[in-house]
Parts: structure tokens; C-alpha cells; sequence
């Protein structure tokens, strides 16, 4: 889904949540393509050191990997120590029944892990006790602490909505789905196929059919069957079957009973009247 992100709006409510929880926070659209952060040094001291050795940091791209396609799987909150023993949490952003991108907020600790980080460090070869305070400084959440930082996030994104942070891209829907259906015209095309092909529900499709084309999906995609109905019986010698077939109408019978209600004739007769 095309979506229009407000990142001076999107950053604003981010330093709000993180006064409450006081760990980094970043938004990702839904393709994990970066939008926003806060604080705009999104790297703790911790993430930092990891990060100076290209193998670590290499670790790191594929801890974030799995746990973003594991959360984009579920369509749910997901917390996970990633390989350097830190927590981060990964919440979807809803609207309605769909998901239009990700929060991700972390790097916090667990205290009871310390001894494996001191581990970490020696396995590693990274001075101890740089890392280890590099770790104290991390936040420490509880699980509770955690869940109620993804229900606050849910509440906010609906005021990401209506304060216009977080927007549909009507243009650009509306051309993709005008190309989908010219691509697809001799499928079977239905609200349901366009809603589920460009993340958008029935009522956003809807509206965007009746303010952009003034009719309703149906009677779009009959009108856009039928006049490739009419190039084909002008341009060629395909049967009337064959035009059926391909323009998508589910028969023979069907097809000829459609063409003669909207353009009056037989599509025989407007062959012969072509000529």
C-alpha cells in the first residue's frame, strides 16, 4: 500500500513514548524500509561496540532479519534477544485489519543476563569492562513494562491517523490499480482481489473509486471489460467466445447479456456496424 509518512508528526510522538521508556524507537513502513527514529542516534554505547567488527555487525543485519520477517509472519508484538544478549521488540502498526508498517523500540537489558555478556565479551574479544558498563547504561524492562509499551503504541496509532502523521498516497494507489486491472482484464477481477493485492480495505476502496472515478469497483472494472470487449471485435477475427474468455466474463451467455445491456447491441451486430 502506498503509504505518505509525516516524520516531523511521526518523531514528535515518538519522543513522547520515549520519555516513558527511555530506549530507542524507530519506525519502518511495511516493506522494513526506514521512515523515523528517536533519539536520531538510534545506536546505544552497546549497539556501537558490537558494531565496530564488520563479522558482529553482519550478525547483527541477520538478528534484525529473522526477527522482522517473524513478526511480519505473526502480525504480532515480538520480543528477542538478539545475538549480543539485548532486548528489542517489534510491534506491527494496524489500521483496521491491515499492517502498514512497524515500530521497532529497543535496545534494552534483562539483568539476569549480564554473565553471558561478560561471555560475549571474552568470546569476542572486546574489552570487558567498557562492555559490560556500555550494557548497565542499557534500560531495564520488564515484560510488563513491555507490554504496556505495545498497547500504548496501539492506542497512538490511531492518532497516527488522525493527525495526518500517517496517510494514504491516493494517487498512487489509484494508478496502480487502474494498471492491475488493464494487466488483468481477462480475469476474474472483484473488491476482494484489489483489496488483498493492495493492502487497503472495502471501505477505503470504495471511496477512492467513487471520488476518483465517480462509479462504483463494479461497474469499473465492467466498463474497462468492455471496451477492450470493443477493440478486440473492431481489431480482430477473434470469435465472440474468444473476446469472452478474453475479457474476462465467466461465459458465453454472460458476456453477450452484459454487452447488450451497456452498449445496446449484440457484440456481433457492433462488429458488423465497425465495418
Amino acid at each position: 500500500m502506498d503509504v505518505k509518512y509525516n516524520r516531523e508528526k511521526l518523531s514528535a510522538i515518538l519522543t513522547d513514548v520515549y520519555q516513558l521508556i527511555k530506549t530507542p524507537m524507530s519506525i519502518f513502513d511495511k516493506d522494513f524500509v526506514y521512515v523515523a527514529s528517536f533519539p536520531s542516534d538510534y545506536l546505544t554505547e552497546y549497539c556501537s561496540i558490537i558494531r565496530e567488527d564488520k563479522a558482529r555487525f553482519n550478525r547483527c543485519m541477520r538478528s534484525d532479519g529473522e526477527a522482522c520477517t517473524r513478526c511480519r509472519e505473526s502480525n504480532e508484538s515480538f520480543s528477542y534477544h538478539c545475538h549480543a544478549n539485548i532486548l528489542e521488540t517489534i510491534t506491527p502498526i494496524r489500521f483496521e485489519n491491515l499492517t502498514i508498517g512497524y515500530i521497532i523500540f529497543g535496545q534494552y537489558r534483562d539483568e539476569s543476563f549480564e554473565s553471558a555478556v561478560i561471555d560475549y565479551a571474552i568470546e569476542n574479544g572486546i574489552e570487558t569492562e567498557r562492555f559490560i558498563n556500555a550494557y548497565r547504561k542499557l534500560t531495564v524492562l520488564t515484560k510488563e513494562q513491555v507490554d504496556a509499551t505495545c498497547n500504548i503504541l496501539n492506542h497512538l496509532f490511531l492518532k497516527f491517523w488522525l493527525t495526518d502523521a500517517i496517510t494514504l498516497n491516493e494517487n498512487k494507489i489509484c494508478e496502480r490499480i487502474k494498471d492491475f486491472i488493464t494487466e488483468n482484464i481477462d480475469k476474474k477481477l472483484t473488491a476482494e482481489l484489489l483489496c488483498r493485492n493492495f493492502f487497503i480495505n472495502k471501505q477505503q476502496l470504495y471511496a477512492l473509486f467513487r471520488q476518483n472515478f465517480n462509479m462504483t469497483v463494479k461497474e469499473y472494472i465492467l466498463e474497462k471489460k468492455l471496451d477492450k470487449a470493443k477493440l478486440l471485435l473492431k481489431t480482430t477475427k477473434h470469435s465472440v467466445t474468444d473476446i469472452a474468455e478474453m475479457t474476462g466474463f465467466p461465459d458465453y451467455n454472460n458476456f453477450i447479456q452484459r454487452f447488450k445491456a451497456r452498449i445496446g447491441i449484440t457484440p456481433l451486430r457492433y462488429r458488423k456496424s465497425c465495418k
